[in-house]
């Protein structure tokens, strides 16, 4: 039955505050509505019930309520419950958030309902002066020197290894080396299984760089003639990833078997068809200069956003409603252990480490839930709405970016709740873009 003024419920309601962002309401409604929507309930099933030796909708209305009173009491209920709810949510001014805790239920026909609903609520607080908010911007520039290094870098991707024999090892050369390490007297696959990769090695292609590997290993091959062995020393820091080994020292056994350097290609316009059909290198250098200006002024307006939020932040205080913060927490964990396992981190590591992923987490999760509560009613404030043709286009977007079909994407949106994460997404954007609009802003 639809909820209007009509049948609203004569509910009776008191409400308790039980800390920052949570509301315990009682509820109960009086015995004659628990009875109207019995009968409300029981004759819908009278119109569609069918019964042995009864065409449908003609058996007797007792039949029907003893055949269906499990599932007419559980429907009255559910319905009972939902409208009642529902009016002390209106009758209170609430604006909860996520499900609310049901308990406490008493019902049965011939007397009243009543039950509590635990629920949380959006915050009370009050924005700052959100118009005209100091921004600093840099000058978006892009040189020849920008232009002439991406070139480089394209170049490279076109560069061949050769053998480079007569000479001995030299930073930015590739080292084929044989090795195996040890630390507090003990193989160092031992002492940290999390460490195979980087404790014995054969046939290693090495780029000699001082990022590459672990510290300070590349700078003490160079010179190195193939043949040769060496004996580096490593000192491993104190917040290396591999917990096991942070802050310990290892003696590596290495074995030179091959070094090789890159050979560019000329940069000219041959180099620039092997990138793009009638590609010259004149316009291979526009269209690196127009991408590199396209990223640093997204760059740009991604750092005054940023600026915004932080702004915002630290002239808003208020609570945040728990179990929504902790689910919250709960995901940001997630997506960074999900992030440091596709970097190869072992579980053992990221667990040696919990700690300090969930002080990470927890005020990841509080900056995102109180900038979500700010620009929300700062978007009501503004009327700042989101269209459903934005919807869809962003559907489409995700649905090219995915290689799927946006109809199938849709339908799996909706089915996973996907299509409120879609509508906040845009809704922030819209109201980001608002406040850079309004923002003084100064030029660095």
């Amino acid at each position: 039955m639809p909820d209007t003024i009509e049948n609203k419920l004569a509910t009776h309601i008191t409400s308790e505050t039980l800390g920052p962002c949570r509301r315990l309401l009682k509820i109960e409604v009086p015995t004659a509505d628990v009875d109207k929507e019995f009968g409300l309930v029981a004759q819908e099933y009278t119109r569609h019930a069918r019964l042995p030796g009864f065409r449908q909708g003609r058996a007797p209305r007792q039949l029907v309520e003893k055949r269906f009173a499990a599932e007419i009491e559980q429907e009255v209920q559910k319905s009972l419950v939902a409208k009642a709810y529902r009016e002390a949510i209106r009758s209170q001014s609430l604006q909860p958030v996520g499900m609310a805790g049901i308990k406490d239920m008493q019902f049965g026909r011939g007397q009243p309902l009543a039950f509590t609903a635990e629920l949380e609520t959006v915050p009370d607080f009050a924005l700052p002066d959100y118009k005209s908010i100091p921004v600093t911007k840099m000058p978006v520039t892009v040189t020849d020197e920008d232009v002439d290094k991406a070139v480089h870098a394209l170049a490279a991707q076109r560069a061949e290894l050769v053998d480079a024999a007569a000479r001995g090892l030299a930073m930015e050369d590739f080292a084929v080396v044989n090795f195996s390490a040890v630390s507090d007297g003990k193989p160092l696959a031992e002492l940290a299984p999390a460490a195979k990769a980087i404790a014995e090695r054969k046939d290693l292609l090495l780029m000699m760089s001082a990022e590459a590997f672990v510290p300070g290993f590349c700078e003490q091959l160079v010179g190195a003639m193939i043949g040769e062995k060496r004996q580096a020393q490593v000192d491993f820091p104190a917040d290396f990833q591999i917990a096991a080994i942070a802050g310990k020292k290892a003696a590596y056994f290495v074995e030179v078997t091959g070094i090789k350097e890159r050979k560019l290609p000329p940069i000219d316009d041959a180099l620039a068809a092997s990138f793009g059909k009638d590609l010259t290198l004149a316009k291979l250098k526009d269209a690196i200069r127009a991408d590199i200006q396209r990223e640093r002024e997204r760059a740009a307006g991604a750092d005054a956003k940023n600026q915004i939020v932080e702004f915002l932040l630290s002239r808003t205080m208020f609570d945040l409603p728990p179990v929504m913060l902790a689910n919250e927490t709960r995901h940001v964990i997630q997506d960074v252990v999900r992030e440091n396992t596709m970097r190869g981190i072992a579980k053992e590591t990221l667990g040696e480490k919990k700690d300090e992923i969930f002080q990470f987490a927890s005020k990841n999760a509080a900056d995102r839930l109180k900038a979500s509560f700010i620009l929300g009613k700062i978007a009501s404030q503004e009327k700042v709405e989101v269209q459903q043709q934005e919807i869809e286009f962003r559907i489409l977007q995700l649905a090219q970016r995915h290689g799927i079909q946006p109809v199938k994407l849709r339908k799996q949106l909706e089915e996973r709740g996907g299509l409120d994460d879609i509508h906040e997404e845009l809704l922030v954007a819209k109201t980001l873009e608002f406040l850079v609009s309004t923002a003084t802003v100064t030029q660095k």
